[in-house]
């Protein structure tokens, strides 16, 4: 279940100029200073909790007695102050292998709820205290301002020179196509989809994106070299930030060109993917664990774990970080005149779609089905799996056994060499040795 703080939707914003007055200083300037307070909130409860930071809500209910006594401004007003202090220490934990400390807001800022603010007449009212306003005056010169005000505010982020506005748009509004689906799964190396139109498999195939993993690791490599061959701190810090805007510039241009081709060729279908919010810290390993299992457990131990848990392989965490997979699901989503759905990513690559037995991988391209007798293309049948789940939420259930079109494309879903994209070396070694 979503949270009641959390917008559903693309999100869109204009921001403009403006001179604040007197009243709004002074609220900017007691924002900041419960901004702070619930800083320090935060951080002793973290260190009481084995540094674990507490959530926006138990945040709040720690500071409730103190704002009730000292704030004088409507109650909504201390959601965005928590959020924001919980935001703060949580960016310094991670920029700093974990460590905590009290950090002081300097910037006169705010992000306002969307309770708290309105459009009127071209103008935004903010809630100050209950039935006390203030208006600023929206600049519309902003091409997208008519388009955007249409729709529902999400926040206002207010500082001492600048408003941004930022509107719920999109997905709210746009339709679901029940009876044509194209599922993907997202890889490495690779983005396989498999469309079903009117209870029928139509298409599966395979996308090579072997040129964005291959951008990503030779930027890699370029910042180790530049870390390691340039002494100066200054020159070293420049480069680094020169690099990184590159990567990102080259990867944005890529994405959008194939995402773009993608929703143009399929305008007429609704997208799923996999729910992959929390990929990123599966991948990585607890350095708190870490230490305790080096205490426990010999070297040849950690070895052997090594090798029968490839996903804590240090090159799998490396590479599941440097995946764009977000960007490429927002592009996608923006880009669609359909909504876009998002389905529970577990067991799409461990479930048979065909018979629902467990699958079994000698090496990550293949899935063996002992049920089925087949050897398939993982990617390929997890895309599958994608569909019939995206159906499911579409309140179509599909089952591919009682499918006539099953018959016609089961052999596009078995595994083959020709078509394979290798994710890694450790699996060319493993199918070189099995082919010998």
């Amino acid at each position: 279940m979503s949270h009641l703080w959390k917008s559903d939707g693309d999100k869109r914003t204009i921001a403009f100029g403006y001179i604040p007055d007197d009243i709004i200083l002074k609220y900017l300037t007691d924002m900041r200073d419960l901004i702070n307070k619930a800083i320090i909130n935060a951080y002793s409860i973290a260190k009481s909790n084995n540094n674990e930071l507490p959530s926006p809500i138990t945040l709040r209910k720690s500071l409730k007695k103190y704002y009730d006594n000292n704030i004088d401004y409507a109650k909504h007003h201390i959601n965005p102050a928590c959020r924001t202090a919980v935001a703060i220490l949580r960016s310094y934990k991670k920029n700093n292998d974990g460590k905590l400390k009290v950090i002081k807001a300097k910037r006169l800022a705010m992000r306002i709820d969307s309770e708290l603010t309105k459009i009127e007449n071209n103008k935004l009212r903010i809630t100050i205290r209950p039935n006390e306003y203030e208006y600023i005056t929206i600049i519309t010169k902003n091409k997208k301002y008519n388009e955007y005000s249409k729709y529902k505010i999400s926040e206002v982020l207010l500082t001492d020179n600048k408003v941004c506005i930022t509107f719920v748009v999109g997905s709210l509004n746009k339709p679901l196509i029940d009876n044509n689906i194209i599922g993907f799964d997202l890889n490495f190396k690779s983005v396989d989809y498999t469309i079903i139109k009117n209870n029928e498999i139509v298409e599966t195939n395979t996308i090579d994106t072997s040129d964005i993993a291959k951008t990503q690791r030779d930027y890699a490599r370029k910042r180790t070299k530049i870390q390691k061959h340039i002494k100066n701190t200054g020159k070293r810090n420049r480069k680094l930030k020169e690099a990184k805007h590159r990567q990102r510039n080259i990867i944005k241009d890529k994405l959008q060109k194939l995402t773009t081709e993608i929703v143009n060729n399929n305008d007429d279908k609704t997208f799923v993917f996999e729910d992959l919010t929390n990929i990123k810290k599966g991948g990585k390993k607890n350095k708190n664990n870490k230490k305790k299992n080096n205490k426990n457990n010999t070297i040849n131990n950690k070895s052997n774990n090594n090798k029968n848990n490839p996903n804590k392989s240090k090159r799998f965490r490396t590479d599941i970080n440097r995946w764009p997979y977000r960007l490429f699901q927002r592009f996608i989503d923006y880009k669609s005149d359909n909504k876009t759905l998002y389905i529970d990513p577990e067991g799409t690559s461990s479930e048979c779609p065909v018979c629902g037995d467990k699958l079994k991988h000698p090496i990550w391209k293949i899935s063996k089905c002992i049920n089925c007798g087949l050897t398939y293309d993982r990617n390929r049948l997890s895309s599958l799996s994608i569909s019939i789940r995206g159906l499911n939420l579409c309140g179509t259930p599909f089952t591919v056994s009682g499918s006539s079109s099953w018959h016609s494309m089961k052999n596009d879903y078995m595994y083959h060499t020709d078509h394979v994209i290798i994710e890694n070396v450790n699996d060319c070694k493993k199918e070189m040795h099995n082919n010998a």
